[in-house]
């Protein structure tokens, strides 16, 4: 996989549960162009994006004080988030049809295939590359 090709990379890891963003961090930390950042709700997380330019968002559906489908609808109709790439953490098996519906892109069931998570989201920015060179 080459990495590189995609250039510096920005993700924010969205999730009420610290072991699955402990873990989700742990496994992309093994990319080198990549900075991670963290919050535990949609609310945290709109704090922490302030001025920051995401590659992408990992997502949980499911959480308390903003869940995962109120903090997309809040940033959709941001045009500096309009179309950052959103991958759904969800214990849920989601057709794009419900995908596009909610305002995301991709989405990972819990639990992950930890041994192919890289393999999973380098696919995810091949199709964003691809997605924005047509």
């Amino acid at each position: 996989m080459n990495w590189n090709k995609f250039g510096d990379l920005s993700i924010l890891i969205i999730d009420d549960d610290q072991f699955t963003r402990e873990l989700i961090d742990t496994i992309l930390k093994r990319v080198p162009n990549i900075t991670l950042y963290q919050a535990s709700n949609g609310g945290e997380a709109l704090d922490t994006m302030g001025n920051l330019k995401l590659d992408m968002i990992f997502l949980d559906l499911y959480m308390p004080k903003l869940d995962g489908q109120e903090f997309i609808e809040i940033i959709r109709k941001s045009s500096k988030f309009q179309t950052t790439p959103i991958v759904l953490i969800t214990t849920d098996r989601l057709s794009k049809k419900n995908l596009s519906k909610i305002g995301a892109n991709y989405y990972l069931t819990k639990p992950f295939d930890f041994q192919n998570f890289l393999r999973t989201v380098y696919s995810f920015f091949e199709q964003e590359t691809l997605a924005n060179e047509s």
